[in-house]
């Protein structure tokens, strides 16, 4: 089967707090790592820590390149959680978040390159379109091109497309 989301297509984003989360053994280092580097981060505001860009899918029905579908993810610090999220975007460049998870302490201690970020995220979205194939029940274009005919008429089965992500959704357990 033929993969929309491949590895190579997962460009990571570093700054300066991915090195921190690189650098933690869980939250109680991370957060002291902040404040040692002197960063001031708002418990009010969302920090990208490492971005993971745009996959951008069904260039073929659009006629500007400008306008398709895309999947973006990434880690935030966000409530003061490490947050593991995924967007998805219309062709009209509009966005919505549908999948966040908190990561735990052993979580963050297991991230120790930038390689580990980019798998860890890139296990999410490889999930995630195993979740899309599998709930079209399609060849991967055609699947993505019902996926992105859901994102446009914001009617989206996410429920069943989102079961196939092994990491929980678990954003509820931290409130």
């Amino acid at each position: 089967m033929d993969r929309l989301i491949t590895k190579e297509k997962v460009f990571v984003q570093t700054n300066q707090l991915s090195e921190i989360l690189i650098n933690s053994n869980g939250y109680g280092e991370f957060h002291d790592n902040i404040v040692k580097n002197n960063i001031v981060c708002e418990e009010s505001k969302n920090y990208e820590i490492t971005g993971a860009g745009f996959i951008d899918f069904n260039q073929h029905l659009y006629e500007d390149i400008n306008h398709m579908n895309s999947i973006s993810s990434g880690l935030y610090l966000d409530m003061t959680l490490v947050m593991y999220k995924i967007y998805i975007w219309g062709s009209k460049g509009e966005g919505f978040e549908v999948f966040r998870h908190v990561l735990r302490g052993e979580e963050i201690a297991n991230l120790k390159s930038v390689e580990d970020i980019k798998n860890y995220i890139y296990k999410g979205l490889s999930e995630l379109e195993d979740g899309i194939i599998n709930t079209y029940n399609k060849e991967t274009k055609a699947a993505f091109e019902e996926f992105g005919s859901g994102i446009e008429s914001r009617q989206l089965p996410l429920q069943n497309i989102l079961k196939y992500i092994n990491l929980e959704n678990n954003i509820n357990d931290f409130r």
